[in-house]
């Protein structure tokens, strides 16, 4: 049966393709709508989740906040993704924060819609358990990669995989700063700097204005691990 949905768009988030028309048209007559403008936060950490947040246009930056006052950007979610799925299935405060990297549409889910919607869906509930999934294994990998790989190890991988975010937000690195950089690599930028520098020295990568350019794809994965 078709869906007649006023958010076309609902259709289109990955959480929901596999949701029965049924579902979908609950779940779009009670999405609310609302733009933000850059740096505005969604959420942040520690606060009761507002609902499911979707991001229907625009960019948004998940991160924490370290005890020292340095931010550690998680990632980066593009349009049709969700940002707080944990908290809004069990309730509890947002583990991390969020904030509009530009102008951005985001759909808001009450927590209660999504509960009752969940409760009558099993193929939109084996969703939700594959997107955790994923999202746990990401976050293994990236608790890995501070833990055992050094600075510039991490730098290598980013630059690599163009900032890491291919798969999500497909971010050129040349469009971040060196302050963002750092939070995303979880350390200053005095240490960026520092394994900049090595990476140059040891003739792996070299600079052209805001650009990164890769001479030893070899020696850079290598560096990486890979």
């Amino acid at each position: 049966m078709a869906c007649d949905l006023k958010n076309k768009w609902v259709a289109r988030v990955p959480l929901f393709i596999r949701a029965s028309a049924q579902s979908q048209h609950l779940i779009d007559e009670d999405i609310q709508c609302r733009t933000y403008h850059k740096q505005q936060p969604l959420f942040l950490e520690g606060h009761r989740p507002m609902g499911l947040c979707i991001v229907v246009s625009g960019l948004v930056r998940i991160y924490r906040m370290l005890e020292d006052g340095r931010v550690h950007v998680h990632t980066y979610v593009r349009p049709y993704a969700t940002c707080n799925l944990i908290a809004a299935l069990d309730g509890r405060p947002n583990p991390t924060s969020a904030e509009a990297v530009g102008e951005t549409q985001i759909g808001w889910l009450p927590r209660e819609a999504l509960i009752s919607v969940l409760a009558n869906d099993t193929d939109l509930m084996l969703a939700c358990v594959r997107i955790l999934t994923l999202q746990n294994r990401e976050m293994m990998a990236r608790s890995d990669d501070l833990s055992f790989r050094t600075v510039p190890s991490r730098l290598a991988r980013l630059l690599l995989h163009r900032g890491g975010f291919e798969g999500e937000a497909n971010i050129p690195l040349d469009s971040l700063s060196q302050d963002e950089i750092a939070s995303v690599l979880g350390t200053s930028r005095e240490v960026l700097g520092r394994a900049l520098r090595q990476l140059y020295d040891l003739g792996l990568v070299r600079r052209e204005g805001r650009k990164y350019v890769i001479i030893d794809r070899a020696g850079l994965e290598k560096l990486a691990g890979e």
